[in-house]
């Protein structure tokens, strides 16, 4: 049995959605609803999920375009897409996307709790495969002699790795939690690795290519980037900022992109 997770479920028929629900939730599970993309896509932007569940044919925004959107937002969910009926197309861009899995709207409840349940272990492997090729690229970084770019103002060890202490804030990029203050910040996976790349390179303006490059780990256009980028810093001055109209913490660089702060000042 997996552990408890945060799962969306996105379809258009509330009775889908109410089953789903029940069964998830009977299963130990947070479950989260949206009736369309379009709340999908809001939720996502509010929400960290561990695992996303959505129909492949709504009205509006379909199904892929909300794969797309959680994908380009929280890169690390897993994914299962719902479907009256299977295609090849849907199948080749499924693979584009990373999709973990399709379900026939007709499969057995019991059925549906195990691929979700491979789903998530499917992710919570790939998320320690990552980590430790962090810890084996920071371990090969200082056998060979180097530096980071930016040392924070003070740091010390957790279980995985190292935290992040600038003035209030805290960052602990093991168990990708955001505190200020002692307050814990509803950091979606995205916004937290947005500002600890901010923090890994505290007073230093990032343009919105480096911030993609570093949270999301693709390059792109700069329009493309500011695009992506800058939701993602809006929600975090308003998680983060004392006043979100007048930031300290996370700066605007005219011209160039952002800076974090390091003592939000």
């Amino acid at each position: 049995m997996s552990q408890p997770a945060r799962i969306l479920v996105v379809d258009d028929e509330p009775n889908i959605r109410l089953t789903l629900g029940a069964l998830l939730k009977r299963a130990g599970h947070t479950v989260m609803e949206a009736e369309d993309g379009a709340a999908a896509v809001a939720l996502l932007d509010l929400h960290p999920f561990d695992l996303l569940l959505v129909d492949l044919k709504m009205p509006g925004m379909g199904g892929m375009e909300v794969v797309a959107a959680a994908r380009a937002r929280q890169p690390d969910i897993a994914i299962i897409v719902l479907t009256g009926h299977g295609s090849l197309d849907t199948a080749i861009e499924g693979l584009h996307q990373g999709i973990f899995d399709y379900l026939l709207k007709t499969t057995a409840p019991a059925q549906v709790i195990e691929r979700v349940q491979a789903g998530l272990e499917a992710r919570a492997q790939a998320l320690r495969q990552r980590q430790l090729l962090d810890v084996v690229g920071s371990a090969v970084q200082e056998l060979r002699g180097e530096q980071p770019a930016q040392q924070p103002e003070q740091q010390g060890s957790t279980p995985g790795g190292r935290y992040i202490t600038l003035g209030d804030l805290q960052l602990d990029p093991w168990r990708q939690e955001a505190k200020l203050a002692d307050r814990r910040l509803p950091l979606t996976p995205t916004e937290f690795r947005v500002l600890l790349c901010l923090a890994e390179h505290a007073g230093t303006a990032l343009s919105y290519t480096q911030l993609v490059r570093g949270a999301q780990g693709y390059d792109t256009t700069e329009d493309e980037a500011a695009e992506l980028i800058k939701p993602h810093i809006h929600h975090l001055r308003q998680k983060l900022e004392p006043n979100a109209s007048a930031p300290r913490y996370i700066l605007t660089v005219r011209g160039k992109g952002y800076m974090l702060s390091p003592g939000g000042e």
